[in-house]
């Protein structure tokens, strides 16, 4: 998430709206390149046309190069589901991570970003480990307050649940798990959804 699109959030737009809004300015950018040279000719037809197409893509593949669209990036193709796990809201979104996992680590600041704009959103961190994690070696030593932040011990059933993957995002209702997202599916969209589902 780079600054452009933070901004969008912060006025209140959807977290889609926000996303796509740069790449569009940047469409339009060299469409109106397009326009003020519109008039411009050479007398190789070819060269012409090839020169306004490479003005027409140059802003919108300089902010490609710096802010890539991952496969992700726009994805909501959570699943339904069903578990015995007993999450601890009664309504609220779970992030189940390993102890030293860095994709794990980097969902805390989307979290933190998530909580911001809804505060009265319950997140809690499951760690998933069959051990005892000491806090100054694991993801708890980084955990903002903001978030519960459990031990959770019962790995056959969240292998189950996770299908291995981690992050996964679970959102739930009166404890039992409604629909789950792994990082991969876990884009903008998704985030709108859960937004909606809380609201």
């Amino acid at each position: 998430m780079n600054t452009i699109e933070s901004f969008f959030l912060t006025l209140g737009l959807s977290w889609t709206i926000s996303k796509a809004i740069p790449y569009t300015t940047c469409i339009l950018l060299g469409l109106l390149f397009i326009f003020l040279i519109r008039k411009w000719k050479t007398k190789i037809k070819w060269i012409s046309i090839a020169t306004k197409f490479m003005i027409f893509i140059v802003p919108f593949t300089l902010y490609f190069a710096f802010y890539p669209i991952y496969v992700g990036d726009f994805s909501n193709k959570g699943a339904t589901t069903r578990s015995n796990l007993e999450f601890p809201f009664q309504k609220s979104i779970t992030v189940i991570v390993l102890p030293n996992c860095p994709y794990c680590y980097q969902s805390l600041s989307l979290m933190m970003k998530l909580k911001k704009r809804n505060p009265s959103i319950s997140i809690s961190y499951w760690v998933a480990t069959s051990d005892t994690i000491p806090e100054k070696t694991a993801i708890l030593r980084v955990m903002p307050k903001e978030f519960k932040a459990i031990q959770q011990h019962e790995t056959k059933a969240i292998s189950e649940l996770t299908k291995g993957t981690f992050p996964c995002f679970v959102i739930s209702n009166n404890k039992k798990a409604v629909k789950i997202w792994n990082n991969n599916q876990f884009g903008v969209r998704a985030l709108d959804e859960i937004e909606s589902f809380f609201n």
